[in-house]
């Protein structure tokens, strides 16, 4: 069996989902070929790094027009360079010759339909929709499996033409690593994680907080954010600031409480981890989505608006028990309804 996942770092979230599907997929079927293949690297190795950081650059900067962008973009029928992306596939599927096609990145789900359209190919092609909301670049009939993170997703897909018995709700897939532990019993532990580029919304309202509350155990994670580490070691000496790490699943496991942005992925790993979500003001177009689905199945405390934020609430929350172990339970349940996330179990189906 020979599979290909492809992706892209837009973010890193949607790399991560595709290296949780690959050990999903190795854990149970350990003698399949499984590659990921970063789409954009793959089709324009000259400019991909280019046009990364110009996306960083737009979420970092300029994150209402990144919203206006996602917004237009909804409403196009077009698929740009669909000819010159075309014989890029064609190469791919040439190098690789995969058995099962899978894709975690809407760009990959529109160039590669379209191909697979065009060119009559019977390879399976399933799709990992990375976030709550969609976007309608997800959206194509040529997908033959679509694998969702909540029961809206795929109420979405249905109302979009997606046949019903194509789409599996699996949540969003997250290492294995994340796996709940009992937790430590020494104080309240915090993590606070920005993304992948450091972004904390009010952090020093938050971390003067934190610093000042006995009790409370406080980390943060700034990514690639070097400016923002150095900045927090200088003016907080009770908040442990650490650069990128690989370690993320074990400094979640052992937190009781998570302060974050609420990408897709993040969500997920939080879910199973069994640590409940605090975000504040949510700004990107998918974020939106993603806090509903956060604070219609009570896992966390979703602050839409920056005037309705105490730090004072924050503290509440944290120290409060009751809350806290009630958050868990709603995150055990909401896993236990899940699908496999494993595509190779599908294939037969």
């Amino acid at each position: 069996m020979n599979i290909l996942i492809l992706t892209g770092r837009f973010g890193m979230g949607h790399i991560k989902c595709a290296e949780a599907i690959k050990e999903e997929i190795l854990s149970k079927y350990p003698n399949a070929k499984v590659t990921v293949v970063d789409f954009l690297s793959f089709c324009f190795p000259k400019f991909s790094k280019a046009i990364y950081k110009g996306f960083e650059l737009c979420v970092f900067k300029f994150h209402d027009a990144y919203n206006k962008l996602a917004r237009f973009s909804n409403h196009l029928d077009c698929i740009p360079f669909k000819h010159v992306i075309h014989s890029h596939i064609r190469k791919l599927l040439n190098t690789y010759n995969p058995d099962l096609v899978v894709a975690d990145l809407p760009m990959c789900v529109q160039y590669y339909s379209s191909y697979k359209k065009k060119e009559n190919i019977k390879i399976p092609f399933y799709v990992y929709i990375t976030d709550i909301s969609i976007h309608k670049d997800w959206i194509s009939k040529d997908v033959d499996k679509y694998f969702v993170g909540d029961t809206v997703c795929k109420s979405e897909l249905i109302l979009n033409g997606i046949y019903h018995k194509n789409i599996h709700v699996c949540g969003i897939p997250v290492s294995h690593s994340f796996i709940n532990k009992e937790k430590s019993k020494k104080g309240a532990k915090v993590l606070i994680m920005g993304g992948g580029l450091g972004l904390i919304p009010y952090k020093e309202t938050i971390l003067s907080a934190l610093n000042k509350e006995t009790g409370i155990s406080t980390t943060i994670i700034c990514g690639k954010n070097e400016e923002l580490r150095e900045e927090i070691n200088l003016n907080y000496e009770n908040i442990n600031a650490i650069g990128f790490t690989d370690k993320v699943s074990d400094y979640l496991k052992e937190s009781d409480v998570i302060i974050t942005k609420p990408g897709g992925i993040t969500t997920f790993e939080a879910i199973k981890a069994r640590t409940p979500l605090f975000v504040i003001e949510p700004t990107l177009e998918q974020e939106l989505g993603n806090s509903e689905f956060i604070d219609k199945m009570g896992l966390g405390v979703v602050v839409n608006n920056k005037d309705n934020f105490l730090a004072s609430d924050l503290i509440k929350f944290i120290q409060n028990k009751r809350k806290i172990d009630e958050i868990k339970e709603n995150m055990r349940k909401l896993s236990e309804g899940f699908e496999s996330p494993n595509p190779v179990d599908y294939l037969a189906a």
